[in-house]
Protein backbone atom coordinates (compact mmCIF):
# COMPACT_ATOMS: atom_id res chain seq x y z
CA UNK A 1 0.00 0.00 0.00
CA UNK A 2 1.87 2.95 -0.90
CA UNK A 3 2.40 5.87 1.40
CA UNK A 4 -0.16 8.48 2.06
CA UNK A 5 1.38 12.30 1.50
CA UNK A 6 0.89 13.26 5.16
CA UNK A 7 2.58 10.09 6.35
CA UNK A 8 5.39 10.64 3.62
CA UNK A 9 5.71 14.57 5.71
CA UNK A 10 5.77 12.96 8.84
CA UNK A 11 8.33 10.60 7.69
CA UNK A 12 10.70 13.55 6.25
CA UNK A 13 9.99 15.78 9.44
CA UNK A 14 11.00 12.48 11.83
CA UNK A 15 14.34 12.34 10.11
CA UNK A 16 15.13 15.89 9.90
CA UNK A 17 13.73 17.08 13.07
CA UNK A 18 13.23 13.87 15.95
CA UNK A 19 15.98 11.00 14.42
CA UNK A 20 19.13 13.50 14.21
CA UNK A 21 18.92 13.73 18.01
CA UNK A 22 19.36 10.30 18.90
CA UNK A 23 22.71 10.16 20.22
CA UNK A 24 21.99 12.62 22.80
CA UNK A 25 18.55 11.48 23.75
CA UNK A 26 20.37 7.65 24.01
CA UNK A 27 23.33 9.37 26.62
CA UNK A 28 20.54 11.20 28.10
CA UNK A 29 18.39 7.71 28.60
CA UNK A 30 21.45 5.84 29.48
CA UNK A 31 21.67 7.58 32.83
CA UNK A 32 17.26 7.52 33.41
CA UNK A 33 16.19 4.50 32.35
CA UNK A 34 15.65 1.55 35.42
CA UNK A 35 17.77 -1.06 35.39
CA UNK A 36 15.59 -3.57 34.23
CA UNK A 37 14.57 -2.04 31.23
CA UNK A 38 16.08 -1.55 27.46
CA UNK A 39 17.37 2.13 26.27
CA UNK A 40 16.10 1.11 22.94
CA UNK A 41 12.47 0.15 24.08
CA UNK A 42 12.39 3.46 25.74
CA UNK A 43 13.70 5.66 22.74
CA UNK A 44 10.99 3.11 20.87
CA UNK A 45 7.92 4.01 22.97
CA UNK A 46 9.61 7.80 22.68
CA UNK A 47 9.57 7.99 18.70
CA UNK A 48 5.96 6.31 18.70
CA UNK A 49 4.32 8.58 20.72
CA UNK A 50 6.34 11.80 19.32
CA UNK A 51 4.84 10.57 16.05
CA UNK A 52 1.48 10.33 17.07
CA UNK A 53 1.22 13.92 18.84
CA UNK A 54 2.93 15.26 15.20
CA UNK A 55 -0.22 13.56 13.50
CA UNK A 56 -2.63 15.59 15.26
CA UNK A 57 -0.80 19.16 16.00
CA UNK A 58 2.02 21.03 15.13
CA UNK A 59 5.84 20.71 17.07
CA UNK A 60 7.27 24.22 17.00
CA UNK A 61 10.34 22.63 19.43
CA UNK A 62 10.85 18.69 18.61
CA UNK A 63 14.01 18.07 20.32
CA UNK A 64 12.24 19.65 23.50
CA UNK A 65 9.26 17.93 23.41
CA UNK A 66 10.94 14.53 22.33
CA UNK A 67 13.27 14.55 25.47
CA UNK A 68 10.30 15.79 27.35
CA UNK A 69 8.92 12.50 26.02
CA UNK A 70 11.68 10.41 26.79
CA UNK A 71 11.70 11.68 30.23
CA UNK A 72 7.96 11.02 30.73
CA UNK A 73 8.46 7.40 29.68
CA UNK A 74 11.14 6.36 31.77
CA UNK A 75 9.14 8.04 34.59
CA UNK A 76 6.09 5.57 33.27
CA UNK A 77 8.46 2.86 33.97
CA UNK A 78 9.27 3.38 37.49
CA UNK A 79 5.84 3.91 38.15
CA UNK A 80 4.91 0.74 36.81
CA UNK A 81 8.40 -1.26 38.62
CA UNK A 82 7.33 0.48 41.80
CA UNK A 83 3.20 -0.99 41.60
CA UNK A 84 5.03 -4.38 41.00
CA UNK A 85 7.45 -4.58 43.69
CA UNK A 86 8.41 -3.49 47.35
CA UNK A 87 11.71 -2.23 47.75
CA UNK A 88 13.23 -1.48 51.76
CA UNK A 89 14.13 1.26 52.41
CA UNK A 90 18.14 0.42 52.67
CA UNK A 91 17.62 -1.35 49.19
CA UNK A 92 16.40 2.20 47.98
CA UNK A 93 19.43 3.90 49.54
CA UNK A 94 21.55 2.39 47.56
CA UNK A 95 19.73 2.53 44.65
CA UNK A 96 20.51 5.75 41.82
CA UNK A 97 16.67 6.66 41.87
CA UNK A 98 17.64 10.22 41.38
CA UNK A 99 20.19 11.37 39.92
CA UNK A 100 21.07 15.25 41.54
CA UNK A 101 23.46 15.66 38.74
CA UNK A 102 22.51 17.19 35.97
CA UNK A 103 23.53 15.97 32.83
CA UNK A 104 24.80 18.12 29.43
CA UNK A 105 21.68 16.98 27.85
CA UNK A 106 19.55 17.94 30.50
CA UNK A 107 20.88 21.44 30.80
CA UNK A 108 20.44 21.57 27.09
CA UNK A 109 16.42 20.64 27.99
CA UNK A 110 15.78 23.31 30.68
CA UNK A 111 17.80 25.94 28.75
CA UNK A 112 14.91 24.87 25.84
CA UNK A 113 12.56 25.15 28.44
CA UNK A 114 13.71 28.66 29.87
CA UNK A 115 13.71 30.03 26.16
CA UNK A 116 10.00 28.65 25.97
CA UNK A 117 9.02 29.77 29.47
CA UNK A 118 10.47 33.31 28.44
CA UNK A 119 8.16 33.28 24.98
CA UNK A 120 5.56 32.87 26.77
CA UNK A 121 6.03 35.57 29.00
CA UNK A 122 7.03 38.12 26.77
CA UNK A 123 3.76 36.94 24.89
CA UNK A 124 1.51 38.37 27.54
CA UNK A 125 0.01 41.85 27.23
CA UNK A 126 2.31 44.39 29.48
CA UNK A 127 -0.08 44.70 32.68
CA UNK A 128 -0.51 40.88 33.15
CA UNK A 129 3.15 40.13 32.08
CA UNK A 130 4.22 42.78 35.10
CA UNK A 131 1.85 41.05 37.50
CA UNK A 132 3.25 37.70 36.77
CA UNK A 133 6.60 38.35 37.18
CA UNK A 134 5.98 40.22 40.45
CA UNK A 135 3.91 37.19 41.77
CA UNK A 136 5.76 34.49 40.03
CA UNK A 137 9.57 35.57 39.86
CA UNK A 138 9.54 39.02 42.81
CA UNK A 139 7.31 36.03 44.68
CA UNK A 140 4.79 39.02 45.73
CA UNK A 141 1.43 38.80 47.65
CA UNK A 142 -1.38 39.71 45.45
CA UNK A 143 -1.61 42.83 48.74
CA UNK A 144 1.63 43.45 47.81
CA UNK A 145 1.74 43.72 43.82
CA UNK A 146 -1.80 45.97 44.36
CA UNK A 147 -0.27 48.47 46.68
CA UNK A 148 3.07 48.59 44.45
CA UNK A 149 0.58 49.20 40.68
CA UNK A 150 -1.82 51.37 42.34
CA UNK A 151 -4.71 48.34 41.52
CA UNK A 152 -7.45 46.52 42.95
CA UNK A 153 -6.34 43.10 44.50
CA UNK A 154 -9.15 41.57 42.65
CA UNK A 155 -7.16 42.95 39.42
CA UNK A 156 -3.92 41.00 40.21
CA UNK A 157 -6.15 37.77 40.67
CA UNK A 158 -8.17 38.14 37.47
CA UNK A 159 -5.01 39.40 35.55
CA UNK A 160 -2.47 36.01 37.16
CA UNK A 161 -5.39 33.67 36.14
CA UNK A 162 -5.24 35.33 32.64
CA UNK A 163 -1.54 35.13 32.38
CA UNK A 164 -1.66 31.25 33.88
CA UNK A 165 -4.13 30.79 30.91
CA UNK A 166 -2.49 32.57 28.21
CA UNK A 167 0.85 30.87 29.06
CA UNK A 168 -0.50 27.34 29.10
CA UNK A 169 -2.35 28.15 25.97
CA UNK A 170 1.38 29.27 24.17
CA UNK A 171 2.64 25.80 26.03
CA UNK A 172 -0.07 23.68 23.61
CA UNK A 173 1.26 25.83 20.55
CA UNK A 174 4.21 24.71 21.23
CA UNK A 175 3.38 20.89 21.56
CA UNK A 176 4.84 21.05 25.71
CA UNK A 177 1.10 20.12 27.04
Amino acid sequence: MPEQPQDSNISIWFENEVKVNEASLRAYLNHKVPPNHDVDDVIQETYKRIIEYKKVKSIRSPRGLLFRIAKNVTHDLYRKDYKNSTISLTEIEKKDVINTDIMPVDKVTQSDEIEILRDAIASLPERCRQIYILRNFEKLSHKEIASRLNIKVHTVEAQLTIGLQKCRNFFRSQGLM
